[in-house]
């Protein structure tokens, strides 16, 4: 696969001048420059100057490359490119670049290659030496002085236009949001120079010329620049007037023409224009940040305009700022055009797997989903949802689909906060957030061995928000509690699982019905770096049943309440580059039931379907789904003393993945991968198993489980096929048959050792 990516065996060129040189290949050198980062970041921006003529346009194929109507050599577009090249470098604070270039022309049969070499000497940075602000006015002189401590740029910092901008648009929002609403971007400039006034002044001391001189010098080796933020001359005397709000009016169905059926209704100072009976007018004040009265606040409007966008229920949303003649007041028009009442979605999953021990092993799954975006005419969302998946293993017995399973989900989110008392909530919290009620029952029937009816319901809230800080501001935080989520499960248990347990008592606590009483938190905040390259998603989950409600006894409560805690925590990261990209991915989740659970069967490990498993195209891809671990416990997958399924109660896992592209097929991009899987499963509880499958921190390295591989997957836009190839490096839970590979590196034979998945989509977050 590097050798598809990197080593091409040659290039086509197809339509080219004739007896003329064209441009072949363009390169950007950056020399001298202060690290490998500014270096690799320099060269990906400066190649982005380069004029479209001069860009090699180069496409992958399997084993060669293709550049077709290549460009005609054009010195004029190599001038045009260094200028924009040097502008580029200037808007970065480099004042002393230098660039030159140079081209070539190989001969190829009738063609005349001409590769262009740009090197660029950047020189050093100019840095800022001092920032000051000089306002025509003082309230706004003294509103930007007392907020100094948010400056996005300080002395120091690389005088670069980006920094500078983002300054100017932070003022210009500090005053929109104390009141000076038609303050505007144009009424701020920049004054700079470069020189100390200092150095202009003569004198007569040769101690003093001395001195002026290192100065010099060393403003010459380490450039500085002054920077005065001030205020053009103003034109209109209002910019500088302070609004408050005046009326303010929701039409919620703006798009409505006729004129049948209009009446407005006044609730809590909001004018709500109603065009028929759609929306209850009563849900309208919840969702506008705005007070008659109050100072205008730039940060109400954005929250209101978020809000209204975030719902669902309406495909465009305006809101008007209509200042009044001679007056400080300025009346809110929020104009809403609803979008469809209803959407209908279906989406089709599958993925397989393939082991020369086990078989083969492929899933099927089919979901359907009802949108309504006004239920209850209050702009309530309700999500209708019903799933069929099928697994699909060895042909026995007359029959091939091992699992079926069969869900059916209903919730309403309700974009209020719901909670006695908590009213004043909305005024206090700066992001978004709603209410959620969900419904949900399954059937799970896994051949041989059991079926499983299960049901769901909770009560809960989702909040996001962005961070208001410069250095993490392109961070977005989400919430997730769900307080009360009740769990039912109804196990039913067949002659196989029967047996399996009397073969197997270890796990006679794994296959239990039961009561979950829990509160769920999750969290998930997906930032990119500040270079805007490389993403980042942190997720975390905690889970705890039973605390309070094992308080309480009754027989009911005392045979099926599972008390527990479980925690999760999850992190990736991409690295990218012009054309490959680096995953990471580190996985830590560990559950553990109480022992002042009730029921002495349910004291050992977690009900089997809060349990981790690894495996499968998502997960450890050397093994199947559910076929690894716990720990180094060895046992048949198949057959009377089998256990076709592992759990655990503690999962450690870690992924990396390289990934660069490799051709198109009828511009569909095929991509590859080399992957690494590095993890397992265990028991917490020593009761739980044998000490092979109970976790030990002295055992870890000889636990864990290793694969390595690689992959392809065809992009088609809206979704992803992807294939992979994964070898079980090192494997501590094989089945009996081959024991003696355990924990051996390199000690399967190939094939036998090697598991193909396919799945859709790419694996973990990214």
């Amino acid at each position: 696969m590097l050798f598809l990516s990197s080593c091409k065996l040659f290039t086509v060129v197809k339509h080219y001048p004739e007896g003329q040189p064209f441009v072949f290949q363009t390169k950007v050198n950056v020399e001298e420059a202060s690290s490998k980062d500014e270096k690799s970041r320099l060269e990906s921006g400066l190649a982005g100057q380069i004029d479209d003529s001069l860009q090699s346009k180069e496409v992958d194929k399997v084993f060669w490359s293709v550049i077709k109507d290549p460009t005609r050599l054009d010195t004029g577009l190599i001038s045009k490119s260094v200028q924009s090249m040097h502008y580029y470098l200037n808007s970065q604070g480099y004042f002393r670049d230098s660039i030159r270039y140079q081209t070539s022309v190989q001969q190829k049969a009738d063609q005349k290659r001409a590769i262009i070499q740009f090197n660029i000497w950047p020189g050093q940075v100019t840095r800022i030496d001092s920032l000051t602000y000089t306002l025509q006015n003082d309230s706004l002189q003294q509103l930007t002085d007392k907020n100094l401590n948010k400056q996005f740029i300080k002395k120091g910092d690389p005088f670069a236009q980006g920094p500078v901008s983002s300054e100017m648009d932070r003022l210009v929002e500090l005053y929109r949001n104390n009141g000076y609403l038609r303050f505007s971007r144009p009424l701020l400039f920049g004054l700079w120079d470069t020189l100390d006034v200092s150095l202009l002044q003569p004198t007569l001391d040769p101690v003093e010329q001395a001195m002026q001189l290192e100065l010099l010098r060393k403003r010459r080796l380490y450039p500085t620049a002054n920077l005065d933020i001030r205020m053009r001359p103003l034109v209109d005397s209002s910019v500088l007037r302070k609004y408050y709000i005046g009326k303010i009016t929701v039409d919620p169905v703006s798009n409505d023409t006729s004129k049948r059926n209009i009446r407005t209704t006044n609730i809590k100072n909001i004018m709500v224009i109603q065009r028929g009976n759609k929306f209850k007018p009563k849900i309208f004040p919840p969702l506008v940040y705005f007070k008659p009265g109050e100072l205008y606040d730039q940060r109400r409007y954005s929250r209101t305009m978020n809000r209204l966008n975030n719902i669902g229920t309406w495909r465009m949303v305006d809101i008007a700022q209509l200042p009044r003649d001679s007056s400080d007041s300025v009346d809110i028009a929020i104009k809403l055009i609803p979008a469809k009442k209803y959407s209908f979605t279906t989406n089709v999953e599958s993925s397989y797997s393939q082991s020369v021990i086990t078989g083969n092993f492929v899933g099927i799954g089919l979901s359907m989903g009802l949108q309504n975006r006004n239920f209850g005419r209050a702009a309530n969302l309700m999500s209708t949802n019903a799933s069929y998946m099928i697994e699909l293993g060895q042909f026995t017995a007359g029959q091939i689909i091992q699992t079926q399973q069969f869900s059916l989900t209903n919730s309403i989110s309700y974009p209020r906060f719901i909670f006695p008392g908590m009213q004043s909530f909305k005024e206090n919290f700066r992001g978004n957030f709603r209410s959620v009620f969900t419904l949900n029952a399954a059937s799970t029937d896994r051949r041989y061995l059991f079926n499983l009816t299960s049901f769901n319901a909770s009560w809960g809230y989702e909040f996001s928000w962005r961070a208001r800080d410069y250095i993490s501001k392109n961070r977005t935080y989400n919430l997730g509690i769900r307080i009360p989520n009740i769990e039912y499960a109804h196990l039913i248990k067949r002659d196989s699982l029967d047996r399996l347990i009397v073969q197997n008592p270890s796990i006679a606590n794994l296959f239990n019905d039961g009561l979950i009483t829990s509160t769920i938190l999750n969290f998930t905040m997906p930032w990119n770096d500040l270079n805007g390259r490389n993403s980042n998603v942190l997720r975390m989950n905690f889970e705890e049943s039973g605390l309070l409600t094992g308080l309480i006894r009754n027989k009911f409560l005392d045979d099926n309440l599972y008390r527990f805690i479980k925690l999760d925590i999850e992190y990736a990261r991409m690295l990218k580059w012009t054309k490959t990209s680096f995953v990471m991915r580190g996985f830590a989740g560990v559950g553990y039931e109480l022992g002042a659970t009730a029921n002495p069967d349910k004291r050992f490990q977690l009900p089997f379907f809060k349990q981790y498993f690894a495996g499968g195209p998502n997960s450890m891809r050397a093994w199947q789904l559910r076929q690894l671990g716990p720990g180094s416990y060895i046992n048949t997958f198949t057959g009377a003393y089998s256990i076709p399924d592992r759990f655990g109660d503690m999962q450690l896992e870690a992924n990396f993945e390289y990934r660069m592209p490799l051709f198109k097929i009828s511009s569909i991009p095929v991509n590859g991968a080399l992957f690494t899987d590095v993890g397992n499963v265990w028991l917490v509880k020593k009761d739980a198993g044998t000490n092979d499958e109970v976790f030990k921190l002295g055992r870890l390295g000889t636990d864990l489980a290793i694969g390595s591989g690689a992959g392809v997957r065809v992009d088609l836009g809206f979704f992803v096929i992807r294939l992979d190839y994964a070898y079980k490096v090192k494997d501590p839970s094989p089945s009996p048959e081959n024991s003696s590979y355990q924990n051996r590196f390199f000690a399967y034979p190939f094939i036998k050792g090697s598991q193909l998945q396919i799945g859709i989509g790419y694996p973990f977050i990214f």
